[in-house]
């Protein structure tokens, strides 16, 4: 097997699990298309079956596995079923021309295509895989910060998708969970027709010893089809049903689309989506600058002593060091105290930094020592920066007052922040902050943030199984004016009021009229 192409052999018994759930194969279908079909375990297991169809052909780019796969075949001879393996790079192929069918009739394109992602192909060196584009053909600056790459298993599937439309293929591919709402999305968004889906749980730790969640995804391309699948439904309807096992036979979620955007669970969605709009704050993520170890400094009890990731004394001019809150000290109750700093260089993205030279020559000699590790930095959004550059930078990261949450729990909780030692504090790339104008604006739209129904929205939106259940695009979602207007006025004056408090170190004349005219206000907010 080879790890540069992603190679992951489907084991014989998962490959009669998802036969089975498919039904009865030859019945439902003609012909049967395995992609990147390794060593032919869905080939054989195919031609294994009950009732076989009348043509299977298999696709592999690694001539070793061809023979394996064609030994497969010749096991598994059934008599009335032709079947044959091409060796060759899938992508390279044109489906609608070059396939040699023999046959007609209903097609099921089913198997296991590479888990990997392009990025890591390219980066292996690896030959084979689909030209290295925006095969999605997101906007510029989603491209070039890692949006824009996919797996091969999405590359497979919208090949296939796009070039056998005209046979309305069903698609039935173990992938990551992740990969298969994200086609989803996309074929809504490009007006692909699905016209019915389904999504299936397997457990990839014990199949492929891999620790991610996995299904088995199920669609057929047709803008009027038939039945496609077990338990499938139209994502533009009732939604797509999620079962936790390949034998489930109640969904355990649907998922969907409602104003265009995917839902998590589309009947507590029902409940809250009055909440669904535009958030009338701006949210930005923290400071990201990919050298954590030089960057990200430990503040020593007592002394204040800075000591970076490399175990280094760090002396550079104290205007330039932060208080850093990253994302498990917005979980709990942290002290005024940071145990932690961030130096930033720049106050806005594109600054010019050898100002640094006079400036600050402390600074700007501690960052030359260790000018070879932001060289090594691979990310494109520094490319053709000034030397040292940040991503994620601006006035709004100076605000002495934010609500800041985490985007890698699973269960958000927002959390107001004021200065430390008088310093306004900062966050890595993992959190998502709203700058505000004073301790009353942060009270109230924390406490706004954290009403039960705000929080049952993004838990009905939020996708779980995600590395970053919550991200930006999902905070602009949550309407705090509409969740203000629903919620229990008491309880948000309450929570404001004590979190004002708190800010402000007890004290603060008027904090509480400021954070009633803030919650009175928020719903005309622009």
């Amino acid at each position: 097997m080879r790890r540069d192409l992603g190679d992951f052999q489907t084991p014989p018994e998962l490959v009669g699990m998802v036969l089975e759930t498919l039904g009865p194969i030859g019945a439902r279908w003609a012909r049967v298309l395995e992609p990147t079909c390794g060593r032919g375990h869905f080939v054989s297991g195919v031609l294994a079956h009950s009732a076989p169809p009348r043509e299977v052909l298999g696709v592999e780019i690694q001539p070793e596995h061809c023979l394996a796969a064609d030994e497969a075949i010749r096991r598994h001879d059934r008599p009335g079923t032709r079947a044959a393996i091409t060796c060759a790079d899938f992508f390279g192929l044109d489906l609608a021309r070059d396939l040699t069918w023999r046959e007609s009739g209903p097609l099921l394109v089913v198997g296991n295509p590479p888990w990997i992602t392009s990025a890591a192909l390219g980066g292996l060196g690896a030959a084979g895989g689909p030209p290295r584009s925006n095969v999605k053909g997101l906007p510029g600056l989603e491209a070039r910060t890692g949006s824009a790459n996919f797996d091969l298993a999405e590359a497979v599937w919208l090949k296939v998708a796009r070039e056998l439309a005209g046979e309305n293929p069903t698609i039935a591919i173990l992938c990551k969970t992740a990969v298969a709402r994200g086609l989803l999305a996309h074929a809504r968004s490009t007006g692909l027709p699905v016209a019915g889906a389904s999504i299936r749980r397997i457990n990839a730790s014990r199949w492929f010893g891999a620790s991610v969640d996995a299904c088995l995804f199920c669609a057929t391309i047709s803008a009027t089809t038939g039945d496609p699948g077990p338990g499938s439904a139209s994502p533009e309807s009732e939604g797509v049903p999620v079962f936790e096992g390949l034998d489930g036979e109640e969904p355990s979620a649907v998922i969907g689309f409602a104003r265009g955007r995917p839902v998590a669970h589309l009947a507590a969605y029902g409940r809250c989506a009055f909440a669904d709009g535009e958030c009338p704050l701006i949210w930005r993520q923290g400071i990201k600058h990919d050298a954590a170890d030089v960057m990200e400094l430990s503040v020593e009890p007592g002394t204040g002593r800075l000591v970076n990731g490399l175990g280094e004394t760090v002396d550079v001019e104290p205007e330039f060091v932060y208080p850093l809150l990253k994302g498990a000290d917005l979980r709990r109750q942290t002290s005024d105290r940071p145990r932690r700093a961030m130096l930033v260089n720049q106050r806005r993205i594109g600054e010019d930094t050898s100002r640094l030279k006079s400036e600050a020559p402390r600074l700007w000699g501690y960052l030359q020592s260790h000018a070879p590790r932001f060289e090594r930095r691979r990310s494109s959004i520094y490319r053709d920066r000034p030397a040292f550059s940040l991503f994620g930078v601006g006035p709004y990261s100076f605000a002495l007052y934010k609500v800041a949450v985490s985007g890698l729990y699973r269960s958000p909780s927002f959390r107001a922040i004021g200065p430390r030692d008088g310093r306004p504090a900062v966050f890595d790339d993992t959190c998502y902050f709203a700058a505000c104008d004073s301790a009353a604006e942060a009270a109230a739209v924390s406490a706004v943030c954290n009403d039960p129904i705000a929080l049952d929205l993004l838990a009905a939106l939020s996708f779980a199984d995600t590395k970053r259940p919550v991200t930006k695009a999902l905070l602009r979602r949550l309407d705090l004016r509409a969740v203000a207007a629903r919620a229990d006025r008491e309880r948000l004056r309450d929570r404001a009021r004590r979190t004002a408090a708190e800010l402000e170190g007890g004290a603060g004349t008027g904090l509480g009229d400021a954070v009633d005219e803030v919650l009175a206000g928020l719903e005309n907010r622009d």
